[in-house]
């Protein structure tokens, strides 16, 4: 590519995301040093966006002819040169709009700089027109004025900001005290709207560039998440506040777009939190709309909405949904787990032990694999709760006469069982 303020051209290298499509927006990574840079930068990029952990995203590396005359910083002022204003100049006004017009890029742009590209990097981060969101500065050395221009940065800037440091204990002197400097700033100023890290690594000056590009890209996009039903503090929080599953996606995606540029997408994990966010019949089959909506129905989709409903306690609906999960697997329930807790709900949770014992004579005799467990709840159902004491005889007979101790019921208990019943 050609540049009118370098007067030269610069090599430059794209990688795009499985799947790319000009419907989609993607952030954009941008590895100075692209000779040794672009690679590593990439197949990050790619394993971090393949597990979710970041959004897909475009990487492009930028291959210098005088990497000197590209980056230098004064060592006295820590002002850019000639050469590296230059650069400056090609990188914001020229490399950016052109890869922006070009391909579907979000507008949350990432620079990546090891060594005097780190101390670059850090320089572009604090001018006051700049398009980068993210900035990562693997053992980057401050010269001049930089730290307070860091300082004086802090305190200007107006958009969602990630900074990402790194250094080596076996790195040069300087470098690491660079790192520890900025470091302390981070931690003085805790508050401040940049997103910043700092980690000191057992590694030699280039080992840190190897070690802290994951971290420093996994920094970057750390407001990038999805959740799960894990988090109770999130989840007692959020019922707190109110705020229901579909609320709570909906400001989450939305976050995601206003800093990425990107279009959130669900997945099965966040659907776990949106489900124990569910209070009420309404916010259950709102969310069944949405998984609709976004998944469609998967195999397990009406088991997964009984017990949503067993938990808001509206027991015939959850009802409802095990025997339609039921009758539209039939002949693939492969664990006894499906037929026991339709059971259990009759007969604990509704009150209607006659009830629980005619749904499992009826799942007896289309699962006949299930036999004995069957049996074994018919019958202990009817002892019990003192009904059906013949159907519960009959039951357990029938379990002591094919008993199987593979099954992890108890033969001695069911004799006990059968004893009572004949009383």
């Amino acid at each position: 590519m050609f540049s009118k303020y370098i007067q030269d051209y610069r090599t430059v290298k794209i990688y795009l995301p499985k799947d790319y499509s000009e419907g989609e927006k993607y952030p954009t990574i941008y590895t100075l040093d692209g000779e040794w840079m672009f690679e590593p930068g990439f197949m990050t990029t790619k394993i971090l966006s393949d597990c979710d952990v970041i959004p897909k995203s475009i990487v492009v590396g930028i291959f210098h002819k005088n990497r000197n005359e590209d980056l230098e910083i004064n060592w006295e002022t820590g002002e850019f040169v000639k050469g590296s204003s230059n650069f400056f100049s090609f990188l914001t006004k020229e490399l950016v709009p052109k890869i922006d017009s070009i391909y579907s890029s979000s507008g949350f742009n990432v620079l990546i700089g090891h060594s005097n590209s780190a101390t670059f990097s850090h320089k572009v981060l604090t001018q006051k027109v700049q398009p980068f969101n993210g900035v990562i500065a693997l053992s980057q050395n401050l010269f001049g004025q930089q730290l307070q221009e860091y300082i004086e940065f802090t305190k200007t800037v107006n958009k969602p900001t990630f900074y990402f440091v790194a250094s080596g204990k076996r790195d040069a002197t300087p470098r690491l005290e660079s790192g520890m400097k900025l470091d302390s700033e981070f931690k003085i100023n805790k508050n401040s709207p940049i997103n910043s890290l700092h980690i000191v690594y057992d590694a030699d000056h280039n080992g840190i560039a190897a070690k802290g590009i994951s971290n420093g890209i996994a920094h970057v996009f750390s407001d990038y998440k999805h959740y799960n039903d894990w988090d109770d503090n999130l989840i007692d929080s959020l019922i707190d506040k109110n705020i229901g599953p579909i609320d709570f996606i909906d400001q989450h995606s939305e976050k995601m777009k206003n800093i990425y540029g990107v279009n959130f997408k669900v997945n099965q994990d966040d659907l776990s939190l949106m489900s124990a966010l569910t209070e009420n019949t309404s916010d259950v089959e709102k969310l069944e709309e949405f998984e609709i909506e976004h998944f469609g129905k998967s195999s397990e989709f009406y088991a997964m909405y009984a017990q949503s409903y067993e938990y808001i306690n509206d027991f015939e609906k959850a009802l409802e949904y095990w025997s339609i999960h039921l009758e539209e697997n039939s002949e693939n329930i492969s664990n006894f787990f499906y037929y026991r807790r339709p059971i259990e709900l009759l007969n604990k949770k509704m009150k209607q032990s006659k009830r629980a014992i005619e749904f499992a004579v009826k799942w007896k005799k289309q699962a006949p694999e299930y036999s004995l467990f069957f049996n074994y709840y018919i019958a202990t159902i009817a002892l019990e709760n003192n009904i059906k004491k013949k159907v519960g005889l009959d039951a357990i007979k029938e379990f002591i006469e094919n008993y199987n101790k593979e099954s992890g019921l108890y033969f001695e208990e069911a004799k006990e069982i059968e004893r009572r019943l004949k009383q």
